[in-house]
């Protein structure tokens, strides 16, 4: 197994095409408000977070890594909800293999703030089609599909 694919997390691979996305298509952006944090472990260990902030379907979803773009460009305060997952956990759950209650439930994706919000940012997810776009994200991808196939 190549070294390089094991250090690489798919989030980091999953976050900017959620973010492209988001960017191209106005239509996604959600009409909840929340500034969603989440903490990628590998082996129970954080190696990125990536901050989602979600203002309303009238102003652009932000998402980055960089704590300090997310905190400036909130317009109101927010609510905060932090998720904790695994990276291959993340592969798993965007691709529909685990819902987000399952995986809460059984410890896969630990939260602390507001758990409807977090319910919520899920129905957006699924509504705008978002299992689909990951799947084939992923199948358009050779370095993520790699890594989805060695965390199977």
């Amino acid at each position: 197994m190549d070294p390089d694919n094991m250090k690489q997390l798919a989030s980091d691979l999953l976050m900017p095409e959620l973010d492209r996305q988001i960017k191209a298509e106005p239509e996604l952006w959600p009409n909840i408000k929340g500034l969603f944090v989440f903490t990628v472990a590998k082996k129970k260990k954080p190696q990125a977070t990536w901050y989602l902030l979600l203002q309303g379907k009238d102003i652009q979803p932000l998402i980055t890594d960089d704590e300090e773009k997310a905190k400036s460009a909130a317009k109101t305060k927010v609510r905060v909800v932090r998720i904790q997952v695994e990276d291959s956990d993340l592969i798993n759950f965007l691709t529909g293999g685990m819902t987000g209650v399952k995986a809460y439930m059984t410890g896969k994706i630990k939260v602390r703030g507001d758990l409807m919000l977090a319910q919520r940012l899920e129905e957006v997810f699924e509504k705008v089609g978002g299992r689909q776009r990951a799947l084939d994200f992923i199948g358009s991808n050779d370095q993520l599909r790699g890594l989805a196939k060695a965390k199977l």
